[in-house]
C-alpha cells in the first residue's frame, strides 16, 4: 500500500487518538472488564419480575438482587432496582434492561457507578455492532463510554449474552471530563436542533416519539433548576450561519473538532440513526470547564450494515450523508464552511485508512467473536425475534443474514472503506488499495486468508501464483468472498488475481 498523503490535520489527530485514549480513560474494574464475559444474576420474586413484563413502558425499578461473578470475586447487593429499558427492545423476546445501584440505597454505588445498561442486542446476528463502534469511538481518543459482555441469568435461567454499557450520568462525566456540573441533555427523534424561538419552554415542550415518551432534549443532570438558556444560546446561534463571526462565535459554544469526528466516524460505520441523517441519538454536554457543548453519539447498534431505512449505507455518498429534505443546522452550519468541511473530509480519510482498515480491526472483530461466541450459542433468547441461528451468528460477520443486515460487518466495511476513499479522492483512487475491487486479509498470512471483491460480476475466480509465475491455487469465490486455506503454501511472495470476464486485478500476497 502507498504511503499516506500528509496534511495539515493529519497526525494532529492520530496524535490526539492515540493520546487521549490514556488521559480520558481510568483503570479497568471487573464490572467493565472486557478480556472476559462475566456473569450477572438477578434474583426477583416471580411476581415483580412477571409485572415488568406485563407493562413493558413503564420506568418503574423493582427490587432484586443482584450477584455480579468475575474471575477473581462473587460480590453481591441487595435491593438494587431493576426495569426494562430501551425503545423497540421493550417489545422484542430479549428484553434490554437498566440496573440501578443506588434505587432503593440512597448514594449507593458499584464499583464507581450508580446504573448500568444491559442491551440484548436482538437485531444484531453477531452480537457485537454496538461493542465495536464503541471501541472504536474510544481508539479515536473520544469521551469513552466503557463497554463489555456478560452473561445475565434471572432467577437461575439464563436469559442470554447482554452487553453492559456505562451510564451516561454525573459519574461519567466526571471520569471523561475535568468537571460533571454542566447540563447533559440526551437528544432524540425528532431532535434537528431547529431554532423555534428564544422561550426555553418551546423547546421543553418538543416530545420524542420514544416508546416511553419524553423531552426530545431531555436533561439528564441538573434536572431541579430545568435552566435550557445554554441550550437556546447554541440553537439561536446555529440559526445564524450567514453571521460573518459564526464560525468564531461557534467555536466559543461547542468543541468543533471532536463534533466533527463523531460526525466522521458515524459516516464511517454506517450509523444512520445518528443527528445527521435521522435526527436522533446523541447528547449534547455543556462543559463548563470549557465553556463548550461537547457532542456524543450513542445507540450504536445500527450499524457495520444494518439498515431499516431500504437505504445502502455501504455506499452512500459521504460528502450527502444528511438527509437533505430536512433541517439539520448543526451539520450544514459545520459543513458549509469550507475549511471545517475539509476537516470533516481528513478525518474521514484517517479513519477509514487506520481505524477501520481490515489490517487493523478484523483482528478485533475475530477477538469479540471468538470472546462471545460459547455465550452466544447458549443463548437461546437469541433466536427468539429473528430466527436467527448460530450459524447465523457466525456468518453475520462475513455474510448477508436477512433484509435488514445486508451485509456482514467486515464486507460492509471493505466496501464502505472502498466507497468513501472513492468518493474523498476520485482524481486519485489509484492511491487505495480498496480500488482494485477486492481487498485480502490477513496480509502477511500464516495459515489461512479471506478475499472479499466488490467487484459487480457474476463470475470471479481468483489465481494465486508465485513470482515465478508458477500457479498453486486457483478457484472461485462465492458471493464475492472466498476463505483459502495456505498451509500447503512453503513461505514467500505470491501474486493473487482476481478474474472475471472484463477485469483482471492482482495484489502482493506474502507467506510468512
Amino acid at each position: 500500500m502507498k504511503s499516506l498523503p500528509s496534511h495539515p490535520y493529519f497526525f494532529p489527530f492520530l496524535v490526539l487518538a492515540l493520546g487521549l485514549v490514556s488521559l480520558k480513560a481510568s483503570a479497568q474494574n471487573s464490572l467493565f472488564d472486557d478480556s472476559q464475559v462475566n456473569t450477572v444474576y438477578i434474583e426477583i420474586p416471580p411476581d415483580s419480575l412477571n409485572w415488568i413484563m406485563d407493562n413493558v413502558l413503564s420506568d418503574h425499578y423493582v427490587k432484586a438482587r443482584f450477584i455480579f461473578d468475575y474471575s477473581s470475586g462473587r460480590d453481591t447487593l441487595e435491593n438494587i432496582g431493576f426495569r426494562l429499558r430501551g425503545n423497540t427492545s421493550r417489545f422484542s423476546q430479549k428484553k434490554s434492561f437498566k440496573l440501578s445501584f443506588n434505587e432503593y440505597a440512597q448514594g449507593r454505588k458499584y464499583q464507581g457507578v450508580k446504573k448500568i445498561n444491559l442491551n440484548g442486542q436482538h437485531n444484531d446476528p453477531t452480537l457485537i455492532r454496538e461493542k465495536l463502534f464503541y471501541d472504536t469511538w474510544k481508539n479515536l481518543g473520544m469521551a469513552e463510554r466503557r463497554t463489555n459482555f456478560v452473561r445475565l441469568y434471572i432467577n437461575n435461567s439464563y436469559y442470554g449474552l447482554y452487553t453492559n454499557l456505562e451510564e451516561f450520568d454525573k459519574d461519567w462525566l466526571q471520569r471523561v471530563y475535568p468537571e460533571n456540573s454542566g447540563n447533559l441533555y440526551k437528544c432524540t427523534y425528532p431532535a434537528t436542533l431547529e431554532y423555534i424561538n428564544d422561550n426555553q419552554q418551546s423547546y421543553k415542550d418538543l416530545l420524542n416519539t420514544t416508546a416511553t415518551g419524553g423531552r426530545v432534549y431531555e436533561l439528564q443532570t441538573n434536572e431541579t433548576t430545568d435552566d435550557y438558556s445554554d441550550l437556546v444560546a447554541l440553537i439561536t446561534l446555529l440559526d445564524h450561519p450567514e453571521n460573518p463571526a459564526f464560525v468564531s462565535q461557534l467555536s466559543n459554544l461547542l468543541d468543533i473538532d471532536e463534533t466533527l469526528k463523531a460526525f466522521a466516524l458515524d459516516v464511517a460505520t454506517g450509523n444512520w440513526d445518528d443527528y445527521m441523517y435521522n435526527k436522533n441519538n446523541y447528547f449534547l454536554y455543556h462543559n463548563l470547564a470549557t465553556g463548550k457543548f461537547e457532542y456524543i453519539t450513542y445507540d450504536t447498534d445500527n450499524t457495520f450494515g444494518v439498515d431499516w431505512m431500504n437505504e445502502d449505507w455501504a455506499t452512500r455518498d459521504c460528502k450527502q450523508w444528511l438527509m437533505l429534505s430536512e433541517p439539520r443546522p448543526l451539520a450544514t452550519g459545520l459543513l458549509n464552511v469550507p475549511a471545517l468541511k475539509a476537516k470533516y473530509e481528513q478525518y474521514l480519510d484517517t479513519i477509514v485508512r487506520r481505524f477501520t482498515l481490515p489490517d487493523s480491526i478484523f483482528p478485533h472483530i475475530d477477538s469479540l467473536r471468538n470472546l462471545i461466541s460459547s455465550a452466544a450459542e447458549a443463548d437461546t433468547y437469541r433466536t427468539l425475534d429473528w430466527g436467527y441461528s448460530v450459524s447465523d451468528f457466525y456468518n453475520g460477520y462475513d455474510q448477508t443474514i436477512d433484509q435488514h443486515t445486508p451485509y456482514g460487518i467486515k464486507p460492509f466495511l471493505l466496501l464502505r472503506r472502498s466507497k468513501i476513499l472513492e468518493q474523498l479522492h476520485p482524481q486519485s483512487i489509484s492511491e487505495s488499495d480498496a480500488n482494485t475491487g477486492f481487498s485480502v486479509w490477513p496480509n502477511p498470512a500464516s495459515d489461512r486468508i479471506t478475499i472479499y471483491s466488490t467487484l459487480n460480476v457474476d463470475e470471479i475466480r481468483y489465481e494465486l501464483s508465485d513470482i515465478q509465475g508458477r500457479k498453486w491455487l486457483r478457484g472461485k469465490l462465492k458471493k464475492g468472498e472466498a476463505n483459502i486455506s495456505l498451509q500447503k503454501l512453503p513461505a514467500g511472495n505470491y501474486v493473487l488475481k482476481l478474474l472475471s470476464n472484463d477485469h483482471q486485478q492482482s495484489k502482493i500476497l506474502v507467506k510468512q
